[in-house]
């Protein structure tokens, strides 16, 4: 080889390796486990459900370097006709406007959010939707996840086990959830964050003035049920079957298993005992005297919607529920943030403010 060339190749490997040397190394990345967890609760529900739901399990970057460390808990809970790949739990289906769970809490955790383990359980069932309560229809959801689930992550993953580090948030369904769980179970979770949580109490379309009580009256099929509603109409009758499966459910009333709260009678929706009041019995709005001690136990709650929400009664009973809490003196958060609709903006909401407000709030190691 002429000279002239061996000093360009010298040269050429020289540049090579600086530049290699000035590229910054790999970020560390988290990692995401699903399985199945098996409830007791959950067996011989009416609907046929199975007994065993999956759960994705986000754990930090840290995790598998650093064996001896323990991690707080956020449980992180679905809306109604979704599951929990709406969190961006399975590669190549993206969730809330194209996040993907793993990555998004990667780059959180690179910017400086303290490390956590992010349980996102499966909640979906036959009518659409568990809502996180104990029926006799549907079976133990309540307990499948203040019991069952927590059991199970803190036997396999290296947690903290007590209820100062560990809280529940939700959106929609879920934003339920977290509230009626939280405010139930103070020794489980130490705090909850609600986005534009549903079924806070029965206002605006959630009351008599709704027409959609009159067709779910009729409905005498699963096969009426619209997984994909299109139309309002058709989303506020499916829902209400299936929020009645959890809040009234009758086991002795096949095929549906449900009474419903309101009911056509002489051409007027009306209200119908003591279905009604059943569902008053499992609304936050209706509780926080009953619960005011528990709610002062938590270490943080903040609920929110956005300006441009769709459905009247998230509106009215998150703001109303917020004001119960304001007149007992009980500490919490409460935002209508901009140009957010019901969907829109979960991504921002979970990164600006869901993330990092447990981060404030539960005890870390």
């Amino acid at each position: 080889m002429p000279r002239i060339w061996r000093c360009a190749v010298a040269i050429g490997l020289l540049l090579s390796v600086t530049t290699t040397a000035r590229q910054p190394a790999p970020r560390p990345a988290g990692s995401l486990v699903i399985q199945s967890v098996a409830s007791p609760g959950l067996k011989g529900n009416l609907l046929g459900d199975a007994a065993e739901r999956n759960a994705a399990v986000y754990l930090p970057p840290s995790y598998n370097t650093t064996p001896s460390r323990r991690y707080p808990t956020l449980y992180l809970l679905h809306g109604y006709l979704s599951n929990l790949q709406v969190w961006g739990t399975r590669d190549g289906a993206p969730g809330y406007q194209g996040m993907q769970l793993a990555p998004t809490l990667d780059a959180l955790i690179a910017g400086g959010l303290p490390e956590l383990i992010v349980v996102a359980p499966n909640a979906r069932n036959a009518y659409f939707g568990s809502f996180y309560a104990n029926s006799p229809v549907t079976g133990a959801w309540e307990d499948f996840i203040v019991r069952d689930l927590v059991a199970w992550v803190d036997a396999n993953f290296r947690t903290m086990t007590s209820a100062e580090s560990r809280g529940i948030a939700g959106h929609s369904m879920g934003g339920y959830g977290a509230i009626m769980l939280a405010m139930k179970h103070p020794d489980v979770f130490a705090a909850l964050y609600a986005l534009s949580p549903c079924c806070v109490g029965m206002e605006g379309d959630l009351s008599a003035e709704n027409p959609a009580w009159a067709v779910a009256q009729k409905i005498s099929s699963r096969d009426q049920l619209q997984p994909r509603p299109r139309s309002p109409q058709d989303f506020y009758v499916t829902a209400m079957v299936a929020m009645a499966a959890a809040l009234s459910p009758n086991p002795a009333k096949p095929p549906m298993y449900v009474d419903l709260p309101f009911e056509e009678r002489d051409g007027a929706i009306a209200a119908n005992e003591p279905a009604r009041a059943s569902w008053r019995a499992k609304m936050p709005l209706y509780l926080v005297d009953e619960y005011a001690a528990n709610l002062r136990k938590l270490r943080g709650i903040a609920l929110d919607y956005g300006a441009l929400e769709e459905f009247s009664h998230i509106q009215l009973t998150t703001r109303a529920f917020s004001g119960e809490l304001a007149r007992r003196a009980i500490s919490h958060r409460f935002e209508i943030y901009p140009d957010g609709n019901h969907e829109n903006r979960i991504r921002q909401r979970l990164e600006t403010r869901v993330f990092p407000f447990f981060a404030e709030v539960l005890r870390g190691q």
